[in-house]
């Protein structure tokens, strides 16, 4: 889904964007026939939304609630909760942080070689999603969505869903609008609401045995994708045997 172009010409020009296609084309960093096609279609993609809100200097986040499919958006609190902001600890953080409270010295020793990265990550909105499930909620999409389940779980594994997707989860899941969209990279963690530190503040408010817990299931993840690239990896060598 996307928002009505007619909506987002008058945005654009109440932002202080160039009206002709030519010079909103360049602001935004796409090609003319590009946007053309978009604006003749009548439809504009959020990511290009928010593209144009950063032109503009404009929040993006503010910048979708000012159309009328996200206006209802604008008075809800986009700060992450702690599970979100969990989700987006990758399995390198939660061992330094884990190594860090069991050996002396050595929290110091890594801060020079470790280094926090923004989403997308491998099984960024994965782990978003299974944060924010308040129960049955893949098949509660799949209902909605009318998807197989299968299908489903792919388009989340491979972060293919819309912005609109991720938005309409976070209104089931009644938790952050903002997200979802963090996770799959269309904003930033900043943009999104984030508090700087968010993660590393999670990390040490967490139990021994919760760090532990956080430790595991990340490298239950990483094992399951490892498993995965060598069966496409197998599949792909067999394939190519068979062909010559």
């Amino acid at each position: 889904m996307s928002v009505p172009s007619s909506e987002f010409r008058d945005w654009a020009r109440l932002v202080g964007l160039p009206t002709a296609a030519l010079p909103l084309a360049r602001a935004l960093g796409v090609s003319r026939s590009t946007l053309q096609a978009q604006l003749l279609r009548g439809r504009v993609p959020e990511v290009q939304v928010v593209t144009a809100a950063r032109a503009a200097g404009v929040a993006p986040a503010a910048a979708l609630t000012a159309f009328d499919r996200y206006a209802d958006l604008a008075d809800l609190p986009i700060a992450p909760s702690t599970a979100e902001v969990l989700a987006q600890v990758e399995l390198a953080d939660a061992l330094v942080a884990l190594v860090g409270r069991q050996i002396d010295g050595s929290r110091e020793a890594l801060v020079g070689v470790h280094e926090w990265r923004d989403p997308p990550q491998p099984g960024s909105v994965r782990n978003w999603l299974d944060a924010v499930d308040p129960g049955a909620l893949r098949a509660t999409l799949a209902e909605r969505w009318r998807i197989a389940p299968s299908n489903l779980s792919a388009a989340i594994t491979s972060a293919r869903l819309r912005p609109s997707q991720l938005i309409e989860i976070s209104r089931i899941a009644g938790t952050s609008w903002t997200g979802g969209l963090a996770a799959a990279g269309i904003l930033t963690l900043e943009e999104a609401g984030w508090r700087h530190g968010a993660r590393p503040e999670a990390l040490a408010r967490l139990s021994d045995v919760d760090l532990n817990d956080l430790v595991a299931d990340r490298l239950s993840a990483a094992q399951r994708d490892a498993r995965r690239l060598a069966a496409d990896r197998d599949a792909a060598h067999r394939i190519h045997d068979t062909l010559g």
